[in-house]
């Protein structure tokens, strides 16, 4: 802060030496756009296209309202939907927005926390009940049940949400897209070494977003126990019907 920095420069005045490189640094405050929006509340035009689109891709009012969905007209927002995400004590860790412009070739662009360190909306999941893992919002958004979202198809022991699943012994099921089988079962594997029970969805035959609800709910009711001892047989069971097994 100011005191501090001018302590520091009284200090180099002192022993005259000159300041050139020392700055204090204080990490920039994660903060939503200070124009942000529900979606719930909001009626204008813009916030209509945005649920249109968002009603395009089977997303509730529910979910809309539930994952405090928004918009923002700065520049870096317009035409996005935009995902906040808030830890245990309810403090905002992450966003990602997602553009509903077809000639917008970026279609997601995120805040710049690192994806390891947070756990994306931890303030919705129970560790105490078994926990879906998927890999994008759009996924979590098909599971009605607890959920968690990876924002990828990979974590580790370095990835903070990995750690809370050891450390709370939370049983798991595994629902990523049919083209992560592979990933799917090293995670599984990672996850059984910590003595966590791991299951894996069966029939998922595109990637969750693009499910219906009907059909990610059968999928994850019919999720099989992994067996380390099995891995052989899920590959090539795999290869066979097209599916993770």
């Amino acid at each position: 802060n100011t005191k501090d920095s001018n302590i520091i420069e009284q200090i180099f005045n002192l022993f005259e030496v000159e300041n050139t490189n020392l700055q204090l640094s204080e990490k920039e405050e994660l903060s939503l756009p200070k124009d942000f929006k529900l979606l719930s509340l909001c009626k204008t035009k813009s916030c209509a296209y945005a649920k249109n689109y968002l009603y395009k891709r089977n997303v509730s009012d529910e979910n809309i309202l539930r994952y405090k969905i928004g918009v923002s007209q700065e520049s870096k927002f317009v035409n996005r939907v935009i995902f906040p995400s808030f830890d245990s004590d309810l403090n905002l860790n992450y966003y990602l927005t997602r553009t509903y412009d077809k000639n917008n070739r970026i279609k997601y662009r995120n805040c710049d926390a690192n994806k390891k360190d947070i756990i994306f909306n931890e303030n919705m999941i129970d560790w105490r009940k078994p926990l879906v893992l998927v890999e994008g919002v759009f996924d979590a958004l098909k599971i009605k049940t607890n959920v968690a979202c990876m924002l990828g198809s990979w974590i580790d022991e370095s990835h903070l949400l990995f750690q809370k699943i050891v450390k709370n012994k939370t049983d798991i099921i595994l629902a990523l897209d049919a083209d992560a089988v592979s990933k799917s079962l090293s995670i599984a594997k990672n996850l059984s070494e910590y003595c966590i029970n791991v299951k894996i969805a069966t029939g998922i035959i595109s990637d969750i977003g693009s499910m219906d609800f009907l059909s990610v709910k059968n999928c994850i009711s019919k999720a099989k126990p992994f067996d380390n001892t099995n891995r052989m047989r899920y590959l090539i069971s795999e290869v066979k019907s097209g599916s993770i097994f």
